[in-house]
């Protein structure tokens, strides 16, 4: 038995302001796709990630691996570049470097998940030459994760039905930064285009993972280079790209936004409607790269991987009656919910609510928000409202979280601040700020039933 995964791909394009120096370019919306199925390749330069239809996956193995469901275990390749020694190699990304990448990785999401997703080393790091060392397009990361995984389960694994990364297991291919390069910084398509990661990802999300690959770029000659290589972004950023990346494998889609022309939001099936992938920079599964320090990951992927403690979690719908529902910042460990869901009684439709506020140790610096990304969103920290596509969607990827809804006639925000309030779009649900308290690390919602 095997299982087919997507590829993901991430892209850092004009999707933000990444440079600090440049300035704040508006990224152009995908449009509505109507009944096509979700299965093409963006073509828009903004966009977080690609997406084929093509058999493009690993096929890893269904059988469990004797390890606990806490640990997933990590095969580490390291790729060699065209044109560079790999002694070179070796000095830039070492085996304590792979080491500490992977703890710092592990330490995050062993954060998130509340010690039930930890990742360590399995098998030596291995290294080897890419021939001509392109990674611009998917086609030829796949090369180089298709020879890096050889060493690890063979050749011929990558088709196999029977090799590869086992359930709770991932094969990481780490590919160097080129010279000046690294994301966030001004000249971040140097290397391989913009893109900054990819992995596969298996149809059923889960902590439970039925095994995947990345591909991420860390390490280089700049950071190498540096007094403390591991305060250059060619290794801190490392971090953040493989915990997403390694989120992927465990069948987490991307968090961005969703816009609507009119005054209805729309299903996802709408035709009216649109998406950006991963333009939310305040999730791990949105635009990470533009932070210092590594975001949360919102609840609605927390619940989806089921490392979300009930006690964080309140559900409310109409049989229950209104309701006031006090909450606290999604990051914080509190036992007040700082996930509320919402079911809208007219559409049935499901929405996620969440308190966003500052992060110890997570700063903005290309962003400054609040970031106005475009005429009809601003990027700020608030109560959140999204939606998560179901399988049927055709304007937004199945499981892609998105803060909802946008657009020039909407008359909604996509964040509230005390005493706002947004309306689903049958006026079947009221969500109003009550008071954000001091700090505005907790919050009083009151969520009504017109």
């Amino acid at each position: 038995m095997s299982l087919r995964l997507a590829v993901i791909t991430t892209i850092v394009g004009a999707l933000l302001a990444v440079d600090a120096t440049s300035a704040a370019a508006a990224p152009d919306l995908r449009e509505p796709h109507v009944d096509t199925p979700v299965t093409w390749e963006s073509s828009v330069d903004s966009s977080r990630y690609g997406r084929s239809s093509a058999n493009d996956g690993t096929r890893a193995l269904a059988t469990a691996s004797t390890t606990s469901k806490k640990r997933h275990s990590v095969q580490v390749v390291i790729a060699t570049p065209k044109n560079i020694p790999k002694k070179r190699v070796t000095k830039w990304v070492r085996d304590s470097d792979v080491d500490r990448l992977l703890r710092e990785t592990s330490a995050y999401w062993s954060e998130q998940s509340g010690g039930k997703i930890t990742f360590a080393r399995s098998g030596r790091v291995h290294r080897i030459n890419t021939g001509d060392g392109a990674c611009r397009t998917t086609k030829q990361v796949l090369k180089q994760v298709k020879r890096g995984g050889a060493k690890h389960y063979g050749k011929g694994w990558y088709s196999s039905s029977n090799r590869g990364p086992d359930r709770r297991a991932h094969l990481v291919v780490l590919y160097p930064y080129g010279k000046g390069d690294f994301a966030g910084g001004s000249r971040y398509a140097t290397t391989c285009g913009g893109k900054v990661g990819l992995a596969s990802m298996p149809s059923k999300a889960g902590r439970d993972s039925p095994g995947g690959w990345t591909f991420s770029l860390f390490g280089g000659p700049n950071g190498y280079n540096a007094k403390q290589r591991w305060n250059h972004g060619q290794y801190k950023k490392g971090v953040s790209t493989l915990a997403h990346e390694l989120a992927h494998n465990m069948g987490l889609d991307h968090s961005g936004v969703g816009w609507c022309q009119g005054k209805a939001d729309g299903d996802f099936r709408s035709s009216r409607c649109g998406a950006v992938e991963g333009l939310d920079p305040l999730d791990l599964m949105g635009a990470e790269f533009a932070a210092n320090g590594i975001p949360s990951l919102s609840g609605a992927h927390k619940r989806r991987l089921g490392v979300l403690p009930k006690s964080e979690q309140r559900f409310v719908g109409k049989k229950g009656g209104n309701r006031t529902v006090l909450m606290t910042a999604r990051h914080r460990d509190t036992k007040r919910p700082t996930l509320v869901r919402a079911r809208d009684p007219r559409t049935g439709d499901v929405y996620f609510i969440e308190l966003r506020s500052k992060e110890p140790g997570v700063s903005y610096p290309y962003t400054r928000l609040p970031y106005k990304a475009n005429s009809n969103y601003t990027v700020r920290y608030g109560i959140s409202v999204s939606r998560m596509a179901g399988g049927g969607s055709t304007w937004a990827y199945p499981g892609e979280h998105l803060i909802v809804p946008m657009g020039p006639q909407s008359n909604r925000r996509s964040h509230m601040w005390q005493g706002q309030t947004f309306t689903t779009r049958s006026g079947g649900m009221k969500i109003k700020v009550v008071n954000v308290a001091k700090g505005k690390k907790n919050a009083k919602i009151r969520i009504t039933f017109p």
